[in-house]
C-alpha cells in the first residue's frame, strides 16, 4: 500500500501519514467485509478501494488518531521496494501488482525455509535454494556431491521436490487472498506475467 501511494506522487513525507490513515479507514468502514469475490480479485478490491480513497483522501483527514500509534509501518522497506520497482513500473497500477506479486513470493519462500528448518534440512536447503526457481548448470550438482554427501540424484530428487513444494505454497498464498477459488488460476497466470515482464 505504501509503495503504492509513493507511486502516486505523495511525498514520503505524507505517505506514512496517508497509508496510516487508509489502515483506519479499512478498519472504520469494515471494507474486507465488503468485498465481492463475483466482482474479482481481493488484489484488485483492495486497489481500487485505495485509489478511490487516493482519490477523496481529504476526507479522510478525520479519520481517528487513536489507531495511527498503534500501526506501525516500516517505510524504509517500502522505499527500498519503490526503489526497486522503479526501473520496472513506471505505471502506478502495474507497480501496486508487482509489489503483490513479490509479497506473495517472499511469503511463499519464508514458509518453504521454515518447512525445511523444522524438518532439519535447513543447511541443505540453504545450499540448494539457488537451484529451486533457477535451473541448475551443468556440474552443479556434481561440485555438491562431496558438500552434501548426496549422489547426483538425490540432490536432483529434492531440488525437484523443493521447486513443486514452493510452487504449491505460491498457490496457497494466492489462495488465501480469494473467497472464490476458481480464481486461482487466473491470479496465478497475473501474477507469472507481472513477475516475467
Amino acid at each position: 500500500m505504501y509503495v503504492h501511494i509513493r507511486r502516486m506522487g505523495i511525498p514520503s513525507a505524507d505517505a506514512e501519514d496517508v497509508t496510516q490513515r487508509f489502515f483506519v479507514y479499512l478498519i472504520e468502514k469494515d471494507w474486507i467485509s465488503h468485498a465481492d469475490p463475483n466482482r474479482g480479485s481481493f488484489r484488485a478490491f483492495l486497489r481500487t478501494l485505495l485509489n478511490n480513497y487516493l482519490s477523496n483522501h481529504q476526507r479522510a483527514e478525520r479519520a481517528e488518531k487513536r489507531i495511527r500509534a498503534q500501526i506501525s509501518i516500516d517505510t524504509e522497506e517500502g522505499e527500498r521496494a519503490l526503489a526497486d520497482s522503479a526501473a520496472r513500473a513506471s505505471n502506478p497500477m502495474l507497480a501496486f501488482d508487482l509489489t503483490w506479486a513479490r509479497t506473495v513470493l517472499q511469503a511463499a519462500w519464508e514458509r518453504l525455509a521454515r518447512e525445511q528448518a523444522t524438518a532439519g534440512k535447513g543447511r541443505l536447503f540453504d545450499t540448494l535454494r539457488p537451484f529451486v526457481t533457477q535451473p541448475a548448470s551443468s556440474g552443479d550438482y556434481d561440485r555438491l556431491v562431496p558438500l552434501l554427501g548426496l549422489q547426483r540424484g538425490q540432490i536432483a530428487v529434492f531440488v525437484h521436490r523443493l521447486s513443486r513444494r514452493y510452487a504449491d505454497l505460491i498457490r496457497a498464498e494466492v489462495a488465501e487472498t480469494l473467497a472464490d477459488r476458481s480464481e486461482i488460476e487466473s491470479e496465478l497466470r497475473h501474477l507469472l506475467q507481472i513477475t516475467a515482464a
